[in-house]
């Protein structure tokens, strides 16, 4: 994927259950926020005993996966990332919950079913543009750290977290396209400064 600014992603978690030929289908999304796997068994202690799990996760960084959960290859890892795909969803995972009730879909119903769960559930939910952004931590003295909160807020737009101890440890999410900027205006501070990822 491109060098972007602006991503679509979901607000909340949202669920959607349907029966189809007697199997009950969940289907789960939240926003990427954590380790997919760190979801995943979540969802598992929440929906125990189902048959499958499967699920498929994008992220901004362009990165893909999906897991068929035991169901026949191809036929509900690729069907849920295809509905994320469809509506340009971004840092958000989809998990369809099978609880098989007897009667064999077939491979074309399988992947009817996984993706009009996983359809369905998006529409549930709340769609959101959100700003690709850049995480720094600051070190800021007392004294400092009034001036140079204002400061940031007013020209970079930036989220910002405070961590008060010895000094002050500004957590800054800076938007992308002020990245360049906002390394020279805190080099010109001599303050500490450094990049992390969440």
């Amino acid at each position: 994927m491109s060098f972007v600014e602006k991503y679509l992603t979901i607000e909340n978690e949202e669920t959607f259950e349907v029966k189809i030929q007697r199997s009950l289908f969940i289907g789960i999304i939240k926003p990427l926020e954590t380790n997919p796997s760190d979801i995943l068994k979540e969802v598992k202690e929440n929906y125990k005993n189902a048959t499958h799990y499967c699920y498929a996760y994008r992220k901004v960084t362009g990165d893909e996966y999906f897991s068929d959960g035991g169901e026949p290859t191809g036929t509900a890892g690729i069907p849920i990332l295809n509905a994320l795909r469809e509506k340009d969803l971004y840092n958000i995972i989809g998990i369809v919950v099978r609880y098989f009730g007897g009667i064999k879909l077939g491979v074309r119903g399988l992947i009817d079913a996984y993706h009009f769960t996983m359809e369905k559930t998006i529409e549930k939910a709340k769609i959101v543009e959100k700003i690709v952004t850049v995480n720094y931590r600051i070190k800021a003295t007392y004294k400092d750290f009034p001036n140079i909160k204002r400061e940031l807020i007013k020209n970079f737009s930036c989220e910002i977290d405070e961590n008060f101890g010895e000094d002050v440890v500004l957590e800054v999410k800076v938007p992308i396209s002020l990245k360049e900027e906002f390394r020279e205006y805190i080099s010109k501070r001599g303050v500490e400064i450094e990049e992390y990822r969440e």
